[in-house]
C-alpha cells in the first residue's frame, strides 16, 4: 500500500508521515498543496491520500474531486480541523471514502487507512455507519420507497440541502420563512430516519436526487 500525504504545514506532513511508518506503512510522498498531489497522483497511482481541505493552489475540495477523474483508483481520507457539516458534505460529494479530523487518536488514523484500502470506506462516530450506508449500499426495507411519501416542495428543499447555502439562504431561494425550512428538514429526518444534514446528503447522492 502506497500512501501520499497532502498539507500545508511542514510539521503537520512530516509529523503524521512520521507516525505511520513507525507503524509500518510506506508513505511515498508529501505535497504542500492539492495540486502538486494530483501532479504526482497522476503520474504515481497511489492507493490511499490523506488529504487537508485549507490549502494554497488547489484546495481538498478541488483536489479531491480532480483525483476521483483523473485516478478513480486513488482513495481519498480528508484529515482536517474542519468540523462542520458543510465541509463534511463537500468533501463526501468530492469523492473522499473518509473524513477523519486532525485531533484523532493515532491507532484511529492507521484503522481509517487500512479500512479504506481494503473495502473502500471508513465508518467513524464523526460520519456515522448509519449515513455511510447510505453511500455504500446498505439500505433499510422500506428506505427506497420512503421517498414516494415526500411532498414536491420538500424534494425541492432536499436538492438545495445538498448546496453550500445555509439554510436560510435555502429559505430565502425558496421564498419560505426560516421556520417552514425547519418543518421540512425536520420532515424528512422523520420521513428518512435520518439524524443530520450530511445524512440527507447521502441519501440524495445515493438515491440519484442529485449527480456527484
Amino acid at each position: 500500500m502506497k500512501i501520499a500525504i497532502a498539507d500545508d504545514h511542514n510539521l503537520v506532513r512530516n509529523g503524521i508521515a512520521d507516525l505511520l511508518r513507525h507503524e509500518g506503512l510506506e508513505v511515498d510522498f508529501l505535497a504542500s498543496n492539492g495540486k502538486e498531489m494530483l501532479d504526482y497522483a497522476i503520474d504515481n497511482n497511489p492507493d490511499v491520500v490523506l488529504m487537508d481541505i485549507n490549502m494554497p493552489l488547489m484546495d481538498g475540495w478541488e483536489a479531491t474531486e480532480a483525483l476521483k477523474k483523473e485516478c478513480p483508483n486513488v482513495k481519498v481520507i480528508a484529515l482536517s480541523v474542519l468540523d462542520d457539516d458543510l465541509s463534511v458534505i463537500r468533501m463526501l460529494r468530492a469523492g473522499a471514502r473518509g473524513y477523519l479530523l486532525k485531533d484523532s487518536e493515532p491507532k484511529e488514523l492507521v484503522k481509517a487507512i487500512n479500512t479504506v484500502y481494503d473495502s473502500g470506506y471508513y465508518h467513524t462516530d464523526f460520519v456515522s455507519s448509519r449515513l455511510m450506508k447510505v453511500v455504500t449500499g446498505g439500505e433499510a426495507n422500506g428506505e427506497i420507497h420512503a421517498m414516494d411519501a415526500l411532498t414536491d416542495r420538500e424534494m425541492e428543499f432536499l436538492k438545495f440541502t445538498c448546496s453550500e447555502l445555509t439554510y436560510k439562504e435555502i429559505a430565502d431561494k425558496m421564498f419560505l420563512s426560516p421556520r417552514t425550512i425547519d418543518g421540512y428538514r425536520d420532515s424528512l429526518f422523520n420521513k428518512l430516519n435520518i439524524k443530520s444534514r450530511v445524512g440527507l446528503v447521502l441519501y440524495a447522492i445515493k438515491h440519484r436526487i442529485v449527480e456527484v
